[in-house]
């Protein structure tokens, strides 16, 4: 049994390294321009150089390469308290709004008087706590090495905690909880490998690999909380344009000359996220002038008996402004396009949404949705007549 949840915990840890390594290489691009990413993707690029050094496999091959060596250990275990301070940077720069430089001192002393330990200590060829006998190369240096781990993750964990429920950035929220999180893995990590030092449990060693794991997934998830917030974005803006889009079509067919330059429909997955943003506030505007145009096509009796039959329904008032629309500007178009002309003077149009262009756009969507609806259809057909007729 303890075989099996080693080799899982193995396997666990090396898909999560793997999920780190592409997460910092997606990362990379927005990292380099930015100066606010680039601390978080410096931390989780040496949180995943220190984890990677973790793997069994890994470690074969680079004593294949430079034959048995404590190095390999010993830059794991820098790579890691470096890390802990950049984690920490982070945490509290997204909080305060400030760097903690301080940290990196302190990382770097701690980093000295590790590699001073390993040095003197006794020739050694791994890092590690034997079944039996002392630590290898001191206690002393896993005491360090332990103290100042357990130490700064529980500290990032309850620092990521009490910010984040103060955040009201839903993603930097969000973010803030993965990196605590994996902070709880790795403190866990920690705590367990102190205990070991005093019990040396079997079962310990075997769900250490698998902590680790869970950690590599937490990070990696923390780091591409801003892509999937953005992926987000784009695949809402790409459903909107595309409820949009039977009304749009059917307003601009109708009154052509409202379609801007150069808005030929294209693929909306090969577009960015800020076109995406430009096609959707072209669409918003090609239809408001539409329906600017398609208001002289329907009497104001006909507009208001349309409000009185909607408004006789079930539905919810924020539901009723959308119907209604749904349903006059059918009518306006098949008066249109039955040769109706246009009615004298200035006539006045009903609002289409709220007082911004988010709103806007959430009640042009409901009105495209209702404008599908038989119901609606059905009740254009019936009060259009007598303006089809005129």
């Amino acid at each position: 049994m303890i075989s099996e949840i080693r080799s899982f915990g193995n396997g666990v840890e090396t898909v999560g390294v793997a999920c780190m390594w592409l997460a910092v290489t997606l990362r990379a691009p927005i990292a380099v321009r930015s100066s606010e990413q680039r601390p978080l993707w410096l931390a989780v690029l040496g949180a995943s150089a220190a984890v990677t050094l973790h793997l069994p496999w890994v470690n074969d091959l680079i004593y294949q390469v430079t034959g048995p060596t404590h190095l390999t250990a010993l830059v794991r275990n820098l790579f890691g308290v470096l890390t802990s301070a950049a984690v920490l940077d982070f945490v509290f720069l997204a909080a305060r709004g400030r760097h903690t430089f301080p940290l990196y001192g302190l990382a770097g002393l701690v980093m000295t008087a590790l590699t001073w330990l390993d040095v003197h200590a006794e020739p050694h060829l791994t890092h590690t706590i034997p079944p039996v006998g002392d630590p290898v190369p001191s206690m002393t240096y896993w005491g360090v090495l332990i103290i100042v781990n357990l130490s700064t993750n529980v500290v990032c964990a309850i620092a990521c905690w009490w910010y984040s429920r103060a955040s009201q950035v839903l993603a930097l929220r969000f973010g803030l909880r993965l990196f605590g999180l994996g902070a709880v893995f790795a403190g866990s990590y920690w705590l367990l490998s102190a205990t070991y030092i005093g019990v040396r449990c079997p079962w310990i060693l075997s769900i250490l690999p698998l902590l680790l794991g869970c950690y590599a997934f937490a990070r990696a998830s923390a780091i591409c909380v801003p892509l999937a917030t953005a992926a987000a974005v784009v695949l809402r803006r790409m459903r909107i344009l595309w409820q949009l889009r039977p009304l749009w079509r059917d307003l601009v067919d109708a009154v052509p000359n409202v379609r801007l330059a150069q808005s030929r429909q294209r693929d909306l997955s090969l577009l960015p996220r800020a076109a995406l943003d430009f096609r959707l506030y072209r669409t918003v505007i090609e239809i408001r002038d539409a329906t600017l145009a398609l208001r002289a096509y329907i009497p104001q009796a006909v507009l208001d008996n349309v409000r009185a039959h909607l408004e006789l329904e079930n539905s919810s008032p924020a539901e009723v402004g959308p119907r209604v629309t749904a349903c006059w500007l059918r009518i306006a178009r098949h008066a249109k396009a039955g040769g109706a002309p246009p009615l004298p003077g200035d006539l006045a149009v009903p609002v289409l949404g709220g007082a911004d262009l988010p709103s806007e756009i959430e009640f042009l969507r409901q009105a495209a949705i209702a404008d599908t609806s038989p119901q609606i259809r059905e009740l254009a057909a019936r009060l259009g007549r007598p303006v089809a007729a005129h």
